[in-house]
């Protein structure tokens, strides 16, 4: 769901609550602020939240590109296909899968560790008229019951990095995909570490087994997929981390006194420690695309289209709104 939180687990403890609860809470105190506490909702009104609807880099511009490289923006524009059929892995308070729901006509699968997390998104979901076609299950992405070939796409923002083993949740996706369909994930990978920062990925940021890319791009084929590119999305990365760290900064005064000091300093020392990481080239951020294997004869169903996933245009675009505003909250 979020390499732009710690770790998540099947219990909460106090530092899940700081990091997790927080976010619920938040909001329902930004809808309130703009009286939208009831009633229906706009993705536009959700997206105004900046990171509190979408945790993952770039929030919409992020969704954006990846229809794009997916081909899902263009499918139901232009009539030829039914409409594409998306899992998204992590899919945190349903920020993604609205969006990408609402501007591209697709239907998402969200699978949410965090129970609390996936009632609010069925409820904003719902407020904002996507029920029909956006639904989400509580689940582990390595052990959740998924139909076989049920889906053309599968996407995951910043998930994988928090998984020891990612082999399981790989191969899950996979069969999940049908043969031909394509998947799309953003994911940290290994730069040049000192010792301390790789406890602080393995203590701080719950990165237990963050791999070279090159390393991570053989993980998706030892899973069965083929076709495996990745995208560099480093520099982007680099200065989403550090814009990020100083913004939320500036506003110490206004956070700590809805959320307390002691969540603000929690967040604060993540958020300066993840952008260290990039800062110092100790990690790296990637894209991963790739493909499920077609099968062959006349009942195969065609294979869908990757293109320009070579590049990203992220780094273009403005910083400004990526973080939950001041007064949002």
């Amino acid at each position: 769901m979020s390499g732009a939180d710690p770790p998540r687990g099947d219990g909460t403890t106090a530092d899940e609550e700081t990091m997790y609860g927080w976010r619920v809470r938040s909001v329902r105190r930004a809808l309130a602020k703009r009286d939208l506490s009831e009633g229906e909702l706009t993705v536009e009104d959700l997206t105004a939240l900046g990171h509190l609807d979408q945790y993952h880099y770039f929030g919409p511009a992020a969704c954006d590109e990846a229809a794009h490289v997916l081909g899902v923006d263009d499918a139901t524009a232009t009539g030829d296909h039914p409409p594409r059929r998306v899992l998204d892995v992590g899919s945190g308070v349903g920020g993604p899968a609205r969006y990408l729901a609402a501007t591209t006509g697709c239907a998402v699968h969200g699978v949410e560790l965090r129970q609390e997390l996936v009632s609010l998104a069925r409820e904003l979901t719902e407020r904002a008229g996507l029920a029909d076609r956006v639904r989400y299950t509580v689940g582990d992405a390595a052990a959740v019951d998924l139909p076989a070939d049920g889906y053309d796409h599968a996407i995951a923002w910043l998930v994988l990095l928090h998984l020891s083993d990612r082999g399981p949740a790989l191969e899950r996706m996979r069969r999940a995909v049908r043969p031909g369909g394509t998947v799309l994930v953003e994911d940290f990978t290994l730069g040049d570490p000192t010792p301390a920062q790789e406890r602080a990925l393995r203590e701080v940021v719950d990165a237990p087994n963050v791999v070279e890319r090159t390393a991570l791009a053989d993980e998706f084929r030892a899973a069965g997929f083929t076709d495996v590119l990745t995208c560099d999305l480093t520099d982007a990365w680099t200065a989403w981390t550090d814009a990020r760290y100083d913004r939320f900064r500036e506003r110490r005064a206004e956070f700590a006194a809805v959320h307390g000091s002691e969540t603000y300093e929690s967040r604060a020392s993540f958020y300066r420690t993840v952008r260290d990481l990039f800062a110092d080239g100790a990690v790296e951020g990637v894209r991963v695309t790739a493909r499920v294997p077609p099968t062959t004869g006349t009942a195969a169903a065609e294979p869908l289209p990757l293109r320009d996933r070579a590049d990203s245009r992220l780094g273009e675009r403005d910083l400004t709104g990526i973080l939950e505003g001041a007064r949002a909250n």
